[in-house]
């Protein structure tokens, strides 16, 4: 999760000038070694602004923050409670807290803290779109798609929106909505690899195979090192009895994940279907030896 980090902001008075200076650069600290993704020494840091100034929320933010990178989940919630208590109108803490209850899966509490973010501040997207995404993975498909389209109206020029309501269509098997829907998500954002991809996979279930294979080759051109959109190309050129191809597009997802034993098994299918029964023999026996129980049953019976 991303998070923004403060700065800092103090009110200096002159009977206090030497412990102020020594919040100020304590705090400063912290924020440097938060930056340099020292984050034990930043919560130290923001510890010892504490000590000397238990009321300062933005400490307390700020070493949530650091808290949450360290992993410690538990201790991150507390700190945000503590600006909460001090700062009750405070809704960017309520969002960070919030998606730390999903993570620690407290869904309920989540949803207390989205909600509360939004009643403090109605236009506050990044609030509709966790919430969003917390309903869709409680199955709330209504209240998740509301909120996704809430975002999209205070946000519409983000491609986020637009991914996450047409995976929603997806889940909700609305491939055409959902294609649709990521075809916007393209026209914002025409290199956005991740949209090819998924609306190629829907294109592939409604049997619209040659919108696949080109979106497939679109979401290669703009992330070339995603072994899956190979993947699964590879598997449409093999239904198209285009094995070499097939096997190249395997071959390259080894390439980028050596220890595939899908991806060697595929190809050794493809090779052997091409008439290559040895190399793809020779493939099927490394899949075999990755694990897969498939690969070892068919090598027993027809690679002796």
């Amino acid at each position: 999760m991303n998070r923004k980090i403060i700065l800092f902001s103090l009110v200096f008075f002159s009977f206090l000038v030497v412990k102020a200076q020594t919040v100020d650069e304590l705090f400063i600290s912290g924020f440097t070694n938060y930056q340099n993704n020292k984050f034990s020494e930043a919560v130290e840091d923001y510890t010892n602004v504490i000590a000397i100034k238990p009321d300062y929320a933005d400490a307390y933010f700020n070493r949530a923050i650091a808290f949450e990178k360290s992993g410690k989940f538990k201790e991150a919630v507390s700190d945000y409670t503590q600006v909460i208590t001090l700062k009750p109108d405070d809704a960017n803490s309520l969002l960070n807290r919030g998606m730390l209850y999903v993570e620690m899966n407290k869904p309920k509490y989540a949803l207390i803290d989205f909600n509360k973010a939004i009643e403090l501040n109605p236009d506050f997207s990044n609030a509709y779109y966790q919430r969003g995404l917390l309903n869709q993975n409680i199955s709330k498909d209504t209240a998740a798609m509301n909120d996704f389209n809430k975002f999209i109206s205070l946000q519409p020029g983000s491609v986020s929106g637009y991914d996450a309501l047409a995976s929603l269509y997806d889940e909700m098997e609305e491939y055409e909505i959902a294609i649709k829907t990521y075809t916007i998500a393209i026209g914002i954002d025409s290199t956005h690899a991740k949209a090819y991809f998924n609306r190629a996979y829907d294109f592939d279930i409604i049997t619209k195979t040659d919108n696949a294979l080109a979106d497939y080759t679109k979401a290669i051109k703009f992330d070339p090192a995603y072994s899956d959109t190979y993947f699964n190309r590879a598997y449409i050129y093999n239904d198209l009895n285009e094995f070499d191809k097939a096997i190249a597009d395997y071959s390259k997802v080894i390439e980028l994940e050596p220890q595939s034993p899908d991806a060697y098994f595929n190809r050794g299918i493809a090779k052997i279907n091409s008439g290559r029964k040895h190399d793809g023999c020779s493939d099927l026996q490394k899949a075999a030896a990755l694990g897969d129980k498939t690969a070892k049953k068919y090598c027993s019976v027809n690679c002796k």
